[in-house]
């Protein structure tokens, strides 16, 4: 018996399918029947005819095909459904042509990471275990990612990073239960954990820490060992529960609140473009806004509001914290929306999402933790420039040396010769940076000072000076940075930055 309803559907879908096939010839608007008076005369030519006639006689071919019955499903056989546009897409204008439609970039963020360690600095995300599709609650995939650090082969790890649990590879379960912002992780040991030093212990505290902190919306891990025991690594012992924050390894926690925001008065906002950079170690981002304010290039500096805080709940899908930088006021409006997010996906900036309004500007930069950050202007070049992190061993709550790093080797010089670039930034008394150079036996050698542009204030000065490393000192250095207390002349913000002179 056949079903004579179901037979005409499938012989429309096969005759619609067939004529959207059809090549046809279309007329620019500005030519066509609507824009000039219509003759009588019929909108077909003969081989549109033929065409069409053509294509009926495929739909009843193909029609008759779909109709025999398969050993695996009797009678009809269902067509897949091509997906609907979205409703918002734009319509091409008349007689402009249809660009190609390029490959939209990623919305979202990559959470299949893992960390993988650096002596002295915040670990860094790489690629983790890609998850099973039984991997389908927090506490499976917070195991799945330390599993995966365990078994991720040191031979595989980007140049610079060292999985320290390599050699330490636990063969016992992993165990999680997660509660609220809280991950317990019990780790089933068969040996302790093994380090030959503090600092490799911490490197694999902070592997663990931001590994199992990677799940959105788990801010904070306790580590346990072998049925609930405190979890020892070389000279740490874990008693308690630790964020991000804990394990980053700065003297200084960031300043996170709105209450901790840097602002400044200024002028309307006109016209502004900006951009990020993150340096390849991992460590700092810079944010650069780029502006021209009424009275024209070098006019009145726009006003501005930065401040950090926990990441939004809509927002955790793409990160711990949140730098909202608001330009063109000294405050957010009450509500506003973002624009689609730029995925960046690297240590430590993961997104960015951007509002612009009347003579304002807002961006978010959705950071992995809370690490320190300062801003300074650049009013002749119309910037205002953003820091997040930096080398926590050149950075302190008062100065930050971008130049030279931990490791470095500098030319020595004659006496006095200012052989050496040093630049950075620092808000100290009066704009006066000190500095002075050890030699290995911890003996001054050098020492002196230079300004900042700024003094101590909300605001950060930039210096880019020079300091002199004498001819007769060779091998290992420490160069020190820091203020000098107006009020007893002690050391503050001091950093200590190891080099090597040939």
């Amino acid at each position: 018996m056949t079903n004579e309803r179901q037979d005409d559907e499938i012989l429309g879908r096969a005759l619609a399918r067939a004529i959207e096939t059809i090549d046809v010839n279309q007329t620019p608007f500005e030519r066509s029947r609507l824009a000039t008076a219509p003759a009588r005369r019929s909108i077909f030519g003969v081989w549109q005819i033929a065409t069409a006639a053509a294509a009926i006689v495929l739909a009843l071919a193909i029609g008759s095909w779909l109709m025999r019955p398969t050993e695996s499903q009797p009678g009809v056989a269902a067509s897949p459904t091509a997906p609907v546009a979205p409703s918002s897409a734009a319509t091409p204008a008349p007689g402009a042509t249809a660009s190609p439609t390029a490959t939209s970039a990623p919305t979202a963020v990559d959470h299949d990471k893992i960390y993988l360690g650096r002596p002295g600095l915040p670990p860094v995300a790489v690629s983790g275990p890609q998850f099973a599709g039984t991997v389908v609650t927090a506490d499976q995939r917070i195991g799945s990612r330390i599993t995966g650090l365990r078994a991720y082969r040191q031979s595989t790890a980007p140049p610079g990073l060292t999985n320290y649990l390599w050699n330490n590879s636990f063969q016992g379960g992993v165990t999680v239960a997660v509660s609220s912002d809280l991950a317990r992780i019990d780790l089933q040991l068969g040996q302790p954990f093994t380090a030959s030093d503090h600092s490799t212990a911490f490197a694999i505290l902070q592997q663990l820490v931001y590994t199992a902190t990677e799940e959105p919306g788990i801010r904070r891990v306790l580590f346990t060992q072998n049925g609930g025991l405190p979890l020892s690594i070389g000279d740490i012992k874990v008693d308690k529960p630790l964020a991000r924050e804990d394990v980053l390894g700065y003297s200084l926690p960031a300043a996170v609140g709105a209450d901790k925001a840097i602002s400044q008065d200024g002028a309307p906002l006109t016209s502004s473009t900006w951009s990020t950079t993150t340096e390849t170690d991992g460590t700092v981002v810079r944010f650069i806004f780029e502006t021209q304010s009424t009275g024209g290039n070098g006019g009145s500096f726009p006003a501005f509001d930065i401040s950090m805080a926990e990441a939004r709940d809509d927002l955790q899908q793409f990160g711990k914290y949140a730098l909202l930088v608001v330009v063109g006021a000294k405050a957010p409006p009450a509500q506003w929306t973002f624009s689609q997010p730029t995925i960046d996906d690297t240590t430590p900036l993961r997104a960015t999402l951007a509002s612009n309004l009347p003579g304002l500007s807002m961006h978010w930069l959705i950071l992995d933790d809370a690490r320190p950050w300062r801003v300074y202007t650049q009013p002749a070049l119309g910037r205002i420039v953003v820091e997040v992190g930096g080398d926590p061993r050149t950075t302190s709550d008062r100065i930050s040396v971008t130049t030279p790093k931990p490791g470095d080797r500098v030319p020595g010089g004659a006496q006095f010769a200012q052989s050496v670039r040093i630049a950075g930034a620092a808000r100290v008394f009066e704009a006066t940076v000190s500095w002075r150079v050890r030699d290995s036996a911890g003996k001054i050698v050098a020492s002196s000072h230079f300004n900042a542009s700024l003094g101590s204030s909300a605001l950060w000065g930039t210096f880019d000076s020079g300091f002199a490393v004498p001819a007769s000192v060779h091998g290992n250095i420490t160069l020190e940075v820091y203020e000098v207390s107006p009020k007893d002349g002690s050391e503050q913000g001091l950093v200590q930055i190891p080099l090597s002179v040939p």
